[in-house]
């Protein structure tokens, strides 16, 4: 850890993109749990490769424009003379550059968020995002108790890992047959927490794909999964 102002500024700098990539991909994605090292390689990596990129972009810059950019020769021969004549020019450029490192970090993330493959993903995200992301599929659950239920999807977790500690939510129309009972009846209420420590099998099905549009690679018209 640093020990100055100066190594906490130098270290923000540098892990600020990398870090801004990985909280983008968990939001866009399946939650993952690398190693600390696998992680802290990612962060490290992603943002020394932003960095580069940004500031190669802008010694291109410098070449086109020298009179409207810092002279980063000047900096270097010069130290604290130049940083103290010109400390507003350098903190915007400075905070221009760490931003833009950042947007590309973010962008990084958002375009490989789908990356993973399957066999790296739990059975509910291949059934609930990968085959249809951004569908409302009905979901049948039959608990652990002969019991089942029915609604459709509102949110799920989602942990590359199949835990059981874990819930999957669900919306009206809600339906629900007790166990031993024959007939499934409409529940009154709006939504349903189910736990998926209580789920025996799973069954999913997705709306009808519009005409001309061709269904998610390897996704059937419906699947389901045992718990």
């Amino acid at each position: 850890m640093p020990t100055t102002i100066t190594g906490l500024i130098l270290l923000v700098v540098l892990l600020l993109p990398g870090l801004t990539f990985v909280i983008v991909r968990e939001r866009q994605g399946s939650e993952r749990r690398p190693t600390p090292f696998r992680e802290t390689g990612t962060v490290v990596f992603c943002s020394v490769l932003t960095e580069l990129a940004v500031l190669v972009a802008f010694a291109v810059l410098r070449g086109v424009m020298p009179g409207h950019t810092p002279d980063v020769g000047r900096l270097v021969r010069e130290g604290t003379p130049y940083a103290q004549v010109h400390y507003v020019e350098l903190f915007w450029w400075a905070g221009g550059l760490l931003s833009a490192a950042c947007a590309l970090a973010a962008v990084a993330a958002a375009m490989t968020a789908g990356v993973p493959h399957s066999s790296a993903m739990s059975a509910w995200w291949v059934m609930f995002h990968k085959w249809f992301p951004g569908e409302d599929p009905l979901v049948g659950c039959v608990l652990e108790d002969g019991s089942y239920i029915e609604g459709r999807l509102a949110s799920f977790n989602v942990s590359s890992d199949d835990l059981s500690d874990r819930d999957l939510v669900l919306v009206e129309p809600l339906k629900y047959r007790a166990p031993g009972a024959l007939e499934t009846r409409d529940l009154p209420w709006g939504s349903a927490c189910v736990s998926a420590r209580r789920i025996v099998t799973m069954f999913v099905s997705y709306p009808p794909a519009a005409e001309g549009e061709g269904e998610g690679e390897g996704a059937p018209a419906s699947s389901s999964v045992a718990s």
